[in-house]
């Protein structure tokens, strides 16, 4: 026998077993004390309870609710869009959404917005959740009847515990006990009607009355509904519970008219948007068996668009309704909503030209008493951004705002005193000043906490000051503003950076205010022309002069500038410049108009003997940008070239791979050497190394955050690169570049011919620069001043003259030995 055949055999005994409860169960009988045992209870063509539990005879049972719910899904006719759950429950998978109706088309036309029928939301969620299941409480005015389930317990002078459902004649049959009837009752006085009935059988008994499982009805959906059909809903249904389960109605079905016909007769009418609106059920019934519900062709419709929250097809309860009503069922007319100006599109067919015109009015009382008809269309227009009577204050300011206009209001009545000008950026910067930073930065120690360790990625070099942590900090979020683009987060980093150099010395923390303009942008009403009418703001503010002291107008729009906004001549900036060093009074100093580096010096006291002025350190913020750039661009420039020539050596298929590998790691060398470079804004002064009095300096006119310093005259001479002892050597009077270098040691890897010396003014001498007879011997006979360093970069080409030649004469003898043979097999081709 086959193994299919065989368990089939065994477990067919299993499953007929198992179906023999719910079979007693459907003919209403049952057993006393049977503690966990619930019949499955399904009435004919009804659908399962969501609250029933299965029963506890194991798999087999299962199966044999299995076979069942196929057999009568197969009488159901609706496997189409219907799927059934583990359970047995009736799950409707959903459907797609409906197509748009024509309406609905010609309303995305005019707008271009494909708008939903109102309420339809509701029926495509809802229609899942109604047939989910029959678990809820039930009402108190339940009617039971046929097919409900009483559970009912006794005690006393009778034990009863039984379950049972009420027959076709409306009675409830209890072993031992009697017949009663209870078709009729609600459920509230279910208990009190048995236990009258049984008072007359029994005395001295308790009881426990409750419904379980209630009866199933079956109904009918007709009409343009989205899924019409026989539907099998539990007996507290009502006509909206079919409305639901059916998806409501189709495109071309209508909300306002809903009727239930029983007998014959129409016995309900329901309005769905009185539901989705106010909630109103008064007109919704409960169904019975072999109702119908029916759906009616939808009727007049508009559309409703623009300024609204619920844009919307609407279905008019009659031929004309008014906008009141549409607004209502929209949830009333926003405050967004020009309450002046609203149109209408209408469809009106005896007109000559075209059927389609518009229609303006307002949402006063009159305009909302407007009738609204079938093709309409309505559209509620944006109130405008203007103000009635707003003056904008704008710019270097303590509070820009909109501000009420008042009849003669002028430019003081705006910006009544000078803290109105004080931007809350000022006050910001000053308590950055006296902020700590956190300790973060501190160099962590190890677990026994004596031996400090840096953090990942800091190296392992000293700790950093804690001022250079955050410059570094600050660099790397100047950075990433740039790259962002925010300005910002430019600003904000301008601000910190601002505050950093307070810290130290003092800082120009607030953007001095442009007092001698200042403008009112007004709009001409006549040709709406911008109108820019300046006034001077020191004028007008601190001293109510009334030529300045203008009148202002609903609409004016009044801007105040500060220095950094318009730049404002050089006698009008505050300029701050930083002296240090070997000067008499060092410090941070004002600076006149038109005074140059000279005349500051001499007013800060002049130099002090240990003065070392060809050393002068001159640097200057516009500079050091500019540096940057430069170094930037150069960068660029190099990388572009390096992709260059790796292109044009991967065409060529250059063979001597060796030589491209050394060419290309010199370019990253050279390329992370710039990368690693810090613009510092000097300037080269280019004076003598016996410059010692202010008059041997240039006529340089200073700037704002310009730095000079003044350094003590050095008594020594740096000399690294590849040398042996990378140290600094006493300077002595008469020493060349030649003699350091001696003292220093060249190593191996060293490239004299490159070397080059930094001046201490910042200059550089390079040896291709100044070579003396027969290129030798030029820069290392320079001699050298105090402060001054020498560089001997290390060699890239290892090769020696000799064994280059010995190189060259090997590929030169290949080359001829080639001719040779080709001579010698030409000449034994001749003689053959």
């Amino acid at each position: 026998m086959p193994a299919h055949r065989l368990l089939a055999t065994l477990l067919l005994p299993l499953a007929l077993f198992s179906a023999v409860p719910g079979a007693l169960a459907q003919s209403g009988a049952g057993s006393f004390n049977a503690p966990g045992y619930v019949p499955p209870g399904s009435t004919s063509g009804g659908s399962r309870s969501a609250g029933e539990r299965p029963a506890a005879d194991g798999n087999d049972e299962r199966r044999a609710r299995d076979a069942m719910e196929r057999e009568r899904r197969g009488r159901d006719g609706r496997d189409g869009d219907s799927e059934f759950d583990l359970r047995g429950e009736r799950r409707f998978r959903p459907l797609p959404p409906p197509a748009p109706s024509e309406f609905q088309k010609f309303v995305e036309q005019a707008t271009g917005r494909l708008l939903q029928p109102f309420g339809s939301r509701f029926f495509a969620e809802g229609a899942d959740a109604v047939l989910a299941n029959d678990a809820v409480p039930v009402s108190a005015d339940y009617v039971v009847g046929p097919g409900d389930e009483v559970m009912l317990r006794a005690w006393g002078a009778i034990d009863v515990d039984y379950r049972s459902r009420v027959d076709r004649n409306g009675l409830l049959n209890l072993p031992k006990v009697g017949s009663f009837s209870v078709a009729g009752v609600k459920a509230a006085d279910l208990e009190a009607h048995l236990r009258a009935q049984i008072s007359r059988l029994y005395t001295n008994f308790n009881l426990s009355v409750t419904l379980g499982q209630l009866r199933a009805v079956k109904v009918f959906v007709v009409g343009p509904a989205q899924r019409p059909g026989v539907y099998t809903l539990p007996s507290q249904s009502t006509l909206l519970s079919a409305v639901v389960a059916a998806g409501g109605p189709a495109t071309n079905g209508s909300m306002r008219k809903l009727s239930l016909r029983r007998d014959g007769k129409v016995i309900a009418e329901l309005d769905a948007y009185e539901f989705l609106v106010t909630g109103d059920k008064s007109r919704d019934l409960q169904l019975r068996a072999g109702d119908v519900v029916v759906f009616h062709p939808v009727g007049p419709r508009v559309a409703l668009t623009g300024a609204t929250d619920t844009p919307a097809i609407y279905e008019l309860r009659g031929p004309q309704e008014a906008v009141r009503e549409v607004l209502r069922y929209a949830g009333g007319a926003p405050v967004l909503a020009n309450p002046n100006r609203a149109q209408v599109e209408r469809i009106d067919p005896g007109q000559q030209r075209a059927a389609r015109y518009v229609e303006t009015f307002r949402l006063d009382a009159a305009g909302l008493q407007k009738p609204m008809r079938d093709g309409d269309v309505l559209t509620l227009l944006a109130i405008s951004p203007e103000f009635s009577n707003a003056v904008t204050l704008k710019g270097h300011v303590a509070q820009p705002l909109r501000y009420p206009h008042t009849p003669g209001m002028r430019i003081r009545d705006l910006i009544p005193d000078r803290e109105a000008l004080i931007t809350p950026d000022f006050y910001r910067r000053k308590n950055l000043l006296v902020q700590v930073l956190p300790p973060e930065d501190e160099p962590e120690r190890d677990e026994a906490g004596n031996t400090p360790r840096r953090r990942a990625g800091t190296g392992s070099g000293p700790a950093p000051s804690v001022q250079t942590a955050r410059e570094q900090q600050d660099a790397r979020e100047r950075s990433a503003a740039r790259r962002a683009g925010s300005r910002q987060s430019q600003e904000r980093l301008e601000d910190e950076e601002i505050t950093e150099r307070a810290k130290k010395s003092p800082a120009a923390l607030f953007d001095e205010l442009n007092w001698d303009y200042a403008v009112v942008e007004r709009l001409n009403e006549r040709d709406l022309t911008t109108q820019v009418i300046p006034f001077n703001l020191g004028r007008a503010v601190l001293q109510g002069d009334p030529a300045h002291n203008i009148e202002l107008l609903p609409g004016d729009v009044v801007t105040v500038y500060s220095q950094k906004d318009i730049r404002v001549p050089v006698g009008r900036q505050t300029r701050l410049v930083s002296v240090e060093g070997e000067v008499a009074a060092p410090g941070i100093y004002q600076l006149l108009p038109g005074e140059t580096l000279k005349q500051l010096l001499q007013r800060a006291g002049g130099l002090t003997p240990q003065a070392y002025l060809y050393g002068l350190d001159f640097s200057r913020e516009e500079t050091r940008l500019r540096q940057r750039e430069n170094l930037a661009a150069a960068i660029a420039r190099l990388q572009a070239l390096s992709a260059t020539q790796a292109a044009r050596d991967a065409a060529n298929r250059r063979e001597d791979a060796a030589t491209g590998a050394v060419s290309a790691a010199a370019t990253q060398a050279q390329l992370s050497r710039l990368q690693q470079v810090q613009p510092n804004g000097r300037i080269a002064l280019e004076l003598t190394p016996q410059s010692n009095a202010i008059d041997a300096l240039p006529d340089l006119p200073l700037e704002h955050a310009d730095r000079i310093s003044v350094p003590a005259r050095p008594g020594f001479v740096t000399v690294s690169g590849a040398v042996v002892n990378n140290n600094a050597f006493l300077w002595r009077p008469g020493r060349t570049a030649g003699d350091y270098v001696k003292l220093a040691g060249l190593d191996e890897a060293a490239e004299p011919s490159s070397m080059f010396i930094l001046r201490a003014d910042g200059t550089v001498s390079h040896a291709n620069d100044s070579k003396g007879l027969f290129g030798f011997g030029g820069l290392q006979k320079q001699p050298l001043y105090p402060g001054d360093a020498v560089i001997v970069p290390n060699q890239l080409d290892y090769e020696t003259w000799g064994r280059a030649l010995v190189r060259n004469l090997k590929d030169w003898s290949q080359i001829f030995s080639q001719f040779g043979l080709g001579a010698a097999a030409i000449q034994t081709l001749r003689n053959n």
